[in-house]
């Protein structure tokens, strides 16, 4: 667990092909998360810059290059179209 993001609910999470990539959800509210490899057995934090904003239950997919994150909810619940 040595870099692994820190426990959470309501977040996603992408297969890669190759790594899992842990994004976003509620622990104490975070755009952060952390990619796993199951080869290494380690976790390396996700890029912060160029993130999309905190949220938590919203969606997310793996295009073959980059996982896309959409909608979701802000800490007060608004709704989040981004």
């Amino acid at each position: 667990t040595t870099g692994a993001p820190s426990a959470r609910a309501r977040h996603t999470a992408v297969w890669t092909g190759n790594e899992m990539i842990v994004w976003g959800g509620v622990s104490g509210f975070t755009s952060v998360g952390g990619r796993y490899d199951p080869v290494t057995d380690r976790w390396t934090a996700t890029a912060v810059a160029g993130a999309p904003s905190e949220r938590f239950s919203h969606s997310a997919v793996w295009t073959g290059s980059e996982m896309i994150v959409w909608g979701g909810a802000w800490l007060n619940a608004s709704p989040v179209n981004t």
